[in-house]
């Protein structure tokens, strides 16, 4: 202990920024990546094809009866959704009536705002009134009569 510096754990040494050798040897590797990648496409290409010729004319034919019977479902199902499409809205309707919703909420929300103020002037003229009989009652116990006028 002389004047070395501490060890550092490896776990909190910083990393060792790639050298230009270390990048060449990435690039080479995925060079040889994309070799065997090309290569596996090209044999299973070849080997679809030759399946494809040594198959059955019977099962050729079924499949492309199948697939004329999928494409003319397919059709129809898109001429149906293509009538229900044109049988939707246009979207200036949609527009107008989104206007429309739009003034009803404002409107609802002012019809809101003046029945809150509303509900407080009647809890105002409920709490003078009580006030009121309390001051009638407070001047009837006193004095023991009716103070109150009569109609």
């Amino acid at each position: 202990m002389t004047g070395d510096p501490p060890e550092v754990p490896p776990s909190a040494a910083p990393p060792k920024p790639a050298t230009t050798d270390d990048l060449r040897g990435v690039r080479r590797w995925l060079l040889v990546a994309g070799v065997w990648a090309v290569a596996a496409t090209a044999i299973a290409v070849i080997a679809l094809v030759k399946a494809n010729d040594a198959g059955n004319d019977e099962q050729n034919a079924r499949t492309a009866s199948q697939l004329t019977r999928v494409q003319r479902d397919l059709s129809n199902q898109l001429d149906e959704l293509q009538n229900r499409v044109d049988e939707l809205a246009p979207a200036e309707d949609v527009t107008k009536l989104d206007e429309r919703l739009k003034k009803v909420e404002n409107s609802v929300s002012k019809s809101s705002d003046r029945l809150q103020a509303l509900g407080k002037d009647v809890d105002d003229l409920q709490s003078r009134v009580d006030d009121l009989e309390q001051a009638a009652q407070s001047n009837t116990d006193t004095t023991g009569t009716d103070t109150t006028p009569s109609p």
